[in-house]
C-alpha cells in the first residue's frame, strides 16, 4: 500500500472509488466479508458510511459496493434516522444530522433479502480542546524501514478531564503543492494549472488517559510530516475522542500492523468489528461502527525550522524528469489531488 494511503484497510476508510477496486486486505481470513465504515462525529459535514463487500480473484482483493440496503440510525434507543444511498456503497445522513455529546447511537441495516445487521451502541463522549498546537524539525524524523527522512513533528498539549475515562485518536490531513500531474514511463508531465497534492496518516495514534487521569497532557506527538518541499504545507490535525470500545478496537489493528513489522505486512488474523449479522450469527463482519467528538484545527506549516537542516525529499520521492516536448497534463479532483485551493491556503 503506498504511504499516503490510509491505513483504515478494509475497516475504515471512506472509499470514494469506482464500482470495483483493488484494495489490500488484513489477512487472507478477511476476504469475502461484509465491511463497515461508520464513524458518526460532530464535525460540520455531512456524515456519512460505507458498506461493501471484500471479494477475491485469485491474489487480488476486490471491494465491491453494497447498494439496496435499507439503513438507519438508531438514537437514544428510540428516534429512528433513515440514511439515503449515494452510490458506491456510500450512505448518508441528513445534512442537518450531526452526532451530539451524551446521546447513544446504533447502526442497524437490512439487506433486500431480509438479513438484518446491528452494531453494539454506543455513547457519543464529550470532546476535549486542544491547548496548543506547534512543530518542531527533525532531520531523522522518519524511519521508513530503508532510511531515516526529514520530518516536522506535530505536538499537542491539553487538559485531560477528571474523574473520567477518556480515550482518543488523532489523524492528519497535508495539503502540499503540486507541481507534476502526471508520470508515464518515468517521464513526468507539469500541472498545467495549480495544484495540490492531499496526504493522509497511514499509522494509528490513539490514546488511553489511564495514566494522566485529570491531568495536562503536554508534547504528545500527533503527526510526523515528512519534509517534502522547501515551501509551507496546511496540515489538518483532527483529535477525536472516542469510547473505549473504538479505543480497544484501534489498539488491536494498531498492535496488528506494528507487529507484522509494515503496514504492507498482514497481520496473522482478521480484526471483526462491533457490527452482527441477527440472521446469520456465525457471519464475521468486519469494520467498526464509531461515534467521536472531534477538535479539528488547520495549522500552517511554515517549515522555517527546516532551512540549511535537510534537503526536501520530494512528493515523488525522486527529482522530476520533464519531457522533452514541455507537454502538461490537468490537475483531476479526487481524493488525493485537487486544483481547488485549499481554504487557510498562504501563498
Amino acid at each position: 500500500m503506498s504511504k499516503h494511503k490510509q491505513i483504515l484497510f478494509t475497516l475504515l476508510t471512506v472509499w470514494a472509488c469506482a464500482c470495483v477496486e483493488p484494495f489490500e486486505t488484513l489477512s487472507e481470513n478477511s476476504l469475502n466479508k461484509l465491511v463497515v465504515d461508520a464513524t458518526l462525529t460532530d464535525e460540520d459535514i455531512q456524515q456519512k458510511i460505507s458498506i461493501h463487500q471484500s471479494i477475491t480473484n485469485g491474489e487480488i482483493a476486490f471491494k465491491e459496493p453494497i447498494a439496496n440496503l435499507k439503513v438507519e440510525i438508531v438514537v437514544n434507543r428510540k428516534e429512528m434516522i433513515s440514511l439515503t444511498h449515494q452510490g458506491e456503497g456510500i450512505y448518508v445522513l441528513p445534512e442537518n444530522f450531526r452526532a451530539k455529546s451524551g446521546n447513544s447511537y446504533k447502526l442497524i441495516f437490512q439487506k433486500p433479502d431480509g438479513t438484518k445487521y446491528e452494531s453494539t451502541e454506543q455513547l457519543m463522549p464529550k470532546g476535549t480542546k486542544v491547548d496548543r498546537l506547534y512543530d518542531s524539525f527533525e532531520v531523522d524524523g522518519i524511519d521508513n524501514g530503508t532510511k531515516k527522512i526529514p520530518a516536522n513533528n506535530l505536538y499537542v498539549d491539553f487538559q485531560d478531564p477528571a474523574n473520567e475515562q477518556n480515550y482518543y485518536t488523532w489523524s492528519w490531513t497535508l495539503w502540499e503543492r503540486q507541481f507534476v500531474c502526471h508520470t508515464e514511463f518515468s517521464v513526468d508531465y507539469y500541472c498545467r494549472q495549480n495544484c495540490w497534492e492531499i496526504l493522509r496518516n497511514d499509522t494509528w495514534n490513539i490514546f488511553s488517559d489511564i495514566y494522566s487521569n485529570g491531568k495536562p497532557v503536554l508534547n504528545k506527538l500527533v503527526a510526523q510530516i515528512p519534509y517534502y518541499n522547501y515551501d509551507g504545507a496546511l496540515v489538518e490535525i483532527k483529535q477525536l475522542a472516542i469510547s473505549e470500545e473504538a479505543y480497544r478496537f484501534l489498539k488491536i489493528l494498531s498492535e496488528q500492523t506494528e507487529r507484522t513489522g509494515t503496514l504492507v505486512d498482514t497481520p496473522p488474523a482478521a480484526i471483526i468489528g462491533n457490527v452482527r449479522n441477527l440472521t446469520k450469527t456465525e457471519e464475521p463482519v468486519a469494520g467498526f461502527f464509531m461515534v467521536g467528538s472531534a477538535n479539528t484545527i488547520k495549522y500552517w506549516l511554515n517549515r522555517e525550522n527546516a532551512q540549511g537542516k535537510a534537503n526536501p525529499i520530494g512528493l515523488l520521492g525522486r527529482k522530476p524528469n520533464p519531457n522533452r516536448f514541455g507537454a502538461t497534463s490537468e490537475c483531476i479532483e479526487g481524493p488525493t489531488r485537487t486544483p481547488q485551493k485549499p481554504q487557510w491556503w498562504k501563498e
